[in-house]
């Protein structure tokens, strides 16, 4: 008896895509998704060329004439067209709060319609993708998941007739004494998938729904980078020369920070140029497994001096990339690098300061560090709505621009202002537990903070939110501060807690475990093997101008001469096993407790004796959230019948912050529209 097919529900596409279908889960499915990655860009097209997206030209008969769409793949891959403006972000920190003022600014003060995609989502996989800043509807979304893999299913045959050809076109180049680029290459890779691993799923139903959405069309697309830049998914766009194609392609790059450097690498230059991949045009051809990596960059380019990178003023037509110009002289001499040596001689690239707000008046921030993406992203607006009112003269189809694109400063405040980004500096008001006594105010501050700059941010942050309540001795010491922690166990944590110890600021700490985390091909480590890694003795940026002097070996072995080997003196939850990543973190912050007795208060003899009360390990965040409600009438009592005002901060990794959001049932709407799919 044959299986049925699965229902195409909402449901149903969310298992799929979470099912081994397009997740890697085996160290063998691992080790295969990590080969193919510098091929990533041949591989999106490959899959875009079954799903009859074109995607470097926009015509309006490509965006109007939707019988296209069935056209035999093997004919033609320019059977639909995507919206005419394109924004492509990267970086480290601030990719998506940039894209979200982006946003807004589009739609606020330009009148656009827009589409955007990022990742990850905090709460429901909808929130991936969407339009006019709302996350798409359970039934689009389902929509665009069954369609799409439907397609790639049937046509996946071409990827076999492309194979062949190319392979008899080897053969052919071959016998003429002539190497083809990357043909031992291709044939070492494990095959291509029929379906797409999940971002590659992800980002293809993104832009198949910015493609086919109706009611309304999308007007401008919004892109941020899911890792690096150089060989992710989202790095297919070319930019042009001849300014007659009807495309429009702005990119930029937010602060770039030490972060995934299993993958991109150890130094912020390493780093950088992998960001700067979205620069590249002619992806295709430069951008592959040959390309030579960041080594191949390094010796073809003596050292740059400064002097020749003055930076110019203002924001021109002919800008097309920026970059956040808080980021160092080396990482910007990288992208500048990368940026001159493109075929493209109107590619030139701008740092935007934070001072190029000054002109706009009455701004109001959540946090100071947000206004260096806003200003990024006026820039990239402005100069993307430049070109786009010259490409409207040229074709019809361009939405008419509101009040013509002559916007004023205060509606680009209002924008500004107005602009939300759910898990970045996200304050929620929790209700008291206490039915009988409602004087304990109770808030749940989130921000996905993952990096040591970033948590820097986060902690100047919190500690603006704590100076607004009254410095008097009573309210002062009525303010219970309370840290929910967790972060991805490929990071090195230590930067990220010395930070956060160091601040002096919570009473509590939980180091709660996120509802779901990311497959990975990398153990989890044990505080015994902690001390085996050199990186123990790495010193990272704990912000943008200091460096941590703390030697973290000998802090570990200061530990181990104690015999606290473990958390043990830490409230567990029933059943954990001490040999978790959450054990491993709270064992870090116990040598961040003794190297602040030693170091910084200078004690001989420090207590080994930890308040077991202000460590738990192990609760998810839900229970860690319910179990702080029950400390409310302790905290009461401790304030003599006062005002109790309890300050929860949830960072370290944006899985721990959308768990956080789901467990106190925070999530967001549903936009309008249709596919138009015919």
């Amino acid at each position: 008896m044959s299986t049925p097919p699965p229902a195409e529900d909402f449901d149903s596409a969310v298992a799929a895509l979470y099912s081994q279908l397009h997740q890697s889960t085996t160290p063998a499915a691992l080790n295969a998704a990590a080969a193919r990655r510098t091929n990533t860009i041949h591989d999106m097209h490959t899959y875009l060329h079954r799903l009859g997206l074109e995607l470097n030209t926009a015509h309006d008969d490509g965006r109007s004439n939707h019988h296209l769409a069935n056209a035999n793949p093997t004919q033609s891959c320019c059977n639909h067209t995507l919206p005419p403006l394109i924004i492509h972000i990267t970086g480290t920190k601030g990719k998506g709060s940039t894209l979200s003022y982006c946003e807004s600014l589009l739609r606020n003060t330009y009148g656009l319609t827009t589409g955007m995609f990022t990742s990850p989502h905090l709460v429901c996989i909808r929130e991936r993708i969407r339009i006019n800043g709302i996350p798409v509807s359970k039934n689009v979304f389902a929509e665009v998941y069954w369609t799409v893999r439907r397609m790639l299913e049937r046509n996946c045959h071409v990827m076999l007739q492309q194979q062949q050809h190319s392979n008899d076109a080897t053969a052919a180049a071959d016998d003429d004494g002539n190497s083809s680029q990357g043909s031992d290459q291709e044939l070492l890779l494990p095959p291509l998938p029929t379906l797409p691993g999940y971002f590659r799923m992800l980002t293809l139903m993104a832009l198949y729904t910015f493609a086919h959405h109706d009611s309304p069309k999308v007007d401008a697309i919004l892109l941020e980078v899911g890792m690096g830049g150089r060989y992710d998914a989202t790095n297919v766009f070319e930019p042009h020369n001849d300014n007659n194609n009807g495309r429009i392609l702005v990119r930029g790059i937010t602060l770039i920070d030490y972060d995934h450097t299993r993958v991109l690498g150890s130094t912020l230059e390493q780093i950088a140029w992998e960001k700067g991949g979205i620069f590249v045009s002619n992806k295709i051809g430069k951008i592959n497994r040959n390309d030579g990596g960041y080594d191949k960059f390094l010796n073809g380019h003596d050292e740059q001096q400064e002097e020749e990178y003055e930076e110019e003023e203002g924001i021109g037509y002919n800008n097309t990339l920026f970059v956040n110009g808080s980021n160092t002289p080396q990482v910007a001499n990288v992208l500048r690098t990368i940026a001159r040596e493109e075929e493209n001689d109107s590619s030139s690239l701008q740092l935007v300061q934070d001072s190029y707000l000054d002109s706009i008046p009455e701004l109001n921030f959540h946090a100071s560090h947000q206004r260096g993406n806003a200003a990024l992203a006026l820039a990239i607006c402005q100069h993307a709505i430049l070109q786009y009112q010259k490409q409207q003269q040229q074709h019809c189809y361009y939405r008419t621009l509101s009040n013509n694109g002559n916007v004023t400063t205060e509606q680009i405040s209002a924008a500004l202002n107005n602009t939300f980004w759910p898990g970045r500096c996200h304050t929620l008001t929790l209700p008291s537990s206490n039915n009988d006594n409602q004087e304990v105010s109770l808030k749940l501050r989130c921000d996905g903070a993952h990096t040591p700059i970033s948590i820097n941010a986060c902690i100047n942050w919190f500690q603006s939110i704590l100076t607004t309540y009254s410095e008097t001795t009573t309210d002062y010491e009525s303010v219970h501060k309370i840290l929910i922690f967790n972060c991805g166990h490929e990071r090195n944590p230590i930067p990220l807690l010395h930070t956060l110890h160091q601040s002096g600021l919570f009473d509590r700490v939980y180091f709660s475990r996120a509802d779901f985390e990311r497959p990975s091909a990398m153990p989890k480590q044990l505080l015994d093997e902690w001390r085996k890694e050199e990186i123990l003795t790495i010193v990272e940026p704990m912000s943008g101008e200091e460096c941590a002097t703390v030697n973290y070996e000998v802090m570990c072995n200061t530990l181990k001469e104690l015999g606290m080997t473990t958390s043990s003196d830490a409230t567990e939850c029933d059943g954990m096993t001490k040999s978790t990543w959450q054990h491993t973190l709270a064992s870090i912050w116990k040598v961040l407790d003794l190297y602040h007795s030693q170091v910084v208060e200078k004690k001989s003899h420090p207590s080994t004796n930890v308040d077991s009360k202000k460590v738990v390990v192990g609760l998810k965040v839900v229970d860690a959230i319910e179990d702080i409600k029950k400390h409310q009438q302790e905290a009461q009592r401790e304030v003599n019948g006062g005002k109790a005002s309890v300050e929860i901060l949830v960072t370290g990794s944006l899985y721990l912050v959308g768990s956080a959001l789901d467990a106190v049932g925070w999530e967001e709407g549903e936009s309008e529209g249709r596919l138009s799919i015919h």
